[in-house]
Order: structure tokens, then C-alpha cells, then sequence
């Protein structure tokens, strides 16, 4: 474990990590130089939270490194291309918060459609007469379309599965993926799933924020670079879109001239979709299961 020293981790986890005769070495490492001093015998290389020191200038000098696992979902700060040519495993635990995500996504959008900040806002200032005139949208029969079609995005197709919508994903491993273009064409809500990668970096531009319908609405817990925050700000402005509500941005916090904060047609979360009462007990349950298994997947290589 590279991001966690020794004792910081809970100790049932430590422990339900030890019953699984793993040798487990701590030490937050802030560069190269200290994982690769610490991990230089190691099979599995294991952290979370932002990645500090996993580059592939390290994972070069780690020759019996089998596996790269990050606790959670993202995997964008792993040098990918690097550790495939090397021959090592990246793995991440995407079901550890998929149901906080999706319940997180759930929310904005609700949030959205039947404009609860921009209500709560108006009662506070006293203006209670005129907040009808803010009901512009409907849920239920509506189209969504969903961008990332994993593990979340499944999730939330279930839980609003009681507004009888009609759902359209976009998902390139996916057979029924309908193309990006069609489903901005047709959806009136957005949400978006996929990871960030060079290929979905921007995946959400002016030129697909045209083909949305007037009105729409765009939802993002994936990864804030996927959508390129510019033109979706031209287009909230000029009212194109109806609204957006984002857990997470280009820039994280932002800057306080982020034209973002100061619309009142976005809703914002900071970055905290994956949290909730069971984050902690399913976060590292998780990687003490994806761990068991890497480790018997490496002994039986060894063997």
C-alpha cells in the first residue's frame, strides 16, 4: 500500500489482509524514488486516492510487479499503456461505489428537473409566489440517454426504472449502443458514465452540446474533463440547455472565477458521488477481496 502508512488503515482491515496470508507493506509514498525503495519485491502494487507516484518510469524499475490495484473506480492516473507493454494487471474496484454513484447521479437529476436548489434559494429570499413559473420539465415518459453503460450507469437505469423512461446508452463494448449522436439527438436528459481516457477526454463538446435538444439536461459523475466545461458553459448561457448538475469539474475545487458558480441553471457537488454511511466498510471490503484475488492469481503464477 503506497498512500496509507503503517496504522493508517483500519485494523480489520489490516487484519482480514493478514488471515489472507498476504505480506502487506505501508508507506505513503510521495514519488518514484520511495515506492519504488518500497515496492521493490513487491507483486501488487496497491493504492488509493489520488496516485502520487505510480508512473511508468516507477512501474520500469518494479520487475516483479504483477499487478497495479486502486481502490475505487477511477483509473485515469495509472499510466495504462505503459503497464500493458510491461505485462502488468491494472485493477480497480468499480462495485465498491457504484450504488453511491448512481444514487448520487439519481439525486442531481431529480434535483434538476424539478429545480430544488433554485426553489430553496427562492423560499429563503422570500419569494414564494413566483416559484411556479420555474416548473419547465417532467420526468416520468421522458428519454434518457446515458453515456458509459457499466456497472453505475445500470444502476441508475434501475432506480429510475419506476419514471418509465425510455432508456438509450452509448457504450462501445456494449451490442445495443446506440451512437452518440442519436442519443443526444434524442434524449432530454444525459448522464454521463465512462470512464476518462484520451478517447472520451472532451467526449462532450460544442459540436455534441448543439445536437442536444433545446432544454435538455446533463448530468456528469464520471469524470469532469469529459465534457469540455467552455462550451458547455456558452451553451447554458445562451440557453440551449436547460441545466447541468456536475459532482465533478475540469478543475477540482474551482476557481473562483469559474463562470460555473455563478449560473443558476447548474447544480454542484464536490467531487463526493462515491461517498456515503457504507462507503468506508464496502471501500475496503472491496480491496481486501480484489487483493485476495490477485495474490492467489500471482502465486499460482509463480507456482
Amino acid at each position: 500500500m503506497v498512500s496509507r502508512n503503517p496504522g493508517e488503515l483500519p485494523a480489520w482491515v489490516e487484519q482480514g489482509i493478514a488471515e489472507a496470508g498476504i505480506a502487506l507493506r505501508c508507506r505513503r509514498c510521495a514519488g518514484e524514488d520511495e515506492l519504488v525503495e518500497t515496492a521493490a519485491d513487491a507483486d501488487v502494487v496497491w493504492f488509493c486516492g489520488p496516485n502520487l507516484c505510480v508512473t511508468e518510469a516507477a512501474l520500469r524499475r518494479l520487475p516483479r510487479c504483477r499487478a497495479v490495484f486502486r481502490s475505487g473506480s477511477g483509473l485515469d492516473s495509472i499510466p495504462l499503456d505503459a503497464a500493458k507493454a510491461l505485462g502488468i494487471a491494472v485493477h480497480n474496484t468499480p462495485e465498491s461505489i457504484a450504488e453511491s454513484v448512481a444514487e448520487h447521479a439519481v439525486a442531481l437529476l431529480l434535483a434538476l428537473v424539478r429545480q430544488i436548489t433554485v426553489q430553496d434559494r427562492r423560499v429563503r429570499e422570500g419569494r414564494w409566489a413566483d416559484s411556479e413559473a420555474l416548473q419547465r420539465w417532467h420526468l416520468s415518459r421522458r428519454c434518457l440517454g446515458l453515456v458509459g453503460y457499466g456497472q453505475i450507469a445500470r444502476l441508475v437505469e434501475k432506480m429510475l426504472r419506476g419514471f418509465d423512461l425510455r432508456v438509450l446508452h452509448h457504450d462501445p463494448f456494449s451490442p445495443q449502443s446506440t451512437p452518440l449522436p442519436d442519443l443526444l439527438r434524442q434524449a432530454d436528459c444525459v448522464s454521463l458514465h465512462c470512464p476518462l481516457t484520451s478517447e472520451t477526454r472532451r467526449l462532450i463538446g460544442a459540436a455534441e452540446l448543439a445536437l442536444m435538444k433545446p432544454g435538455a439536461l446533463l448530468v456528469n459523475t464520471a469524470r469532469g474533463p469529459v465534457v469540455d466545461e467552455e462550451a458547455l458553459v456558452a451553451a447554458l448561457r445562451a440557453g440551449r440547455l436547460g441545466g447541468a448538475a456536475l459532482d465533478v469539474l475540469e478543475q477540482e475545487p474551482p476557481a473562483a472565477d469559474n463562470p460555473l458558480l455563478a449560473l443558476g441553471n447548474v447544480v454542484l457537488s464536490p467531487h463526493i458521488a462515491a461517498f456515503s454511511a457504507d462507503f468506508e466498510r464496502n471501500f475496503w471490503q472491496c480491496s481486501i477481496n480484489k487483493l485476495k484475488a490477485l495474490c492467489s492469481t500471482s502465486s499460482s503464477r509463480s507456482g
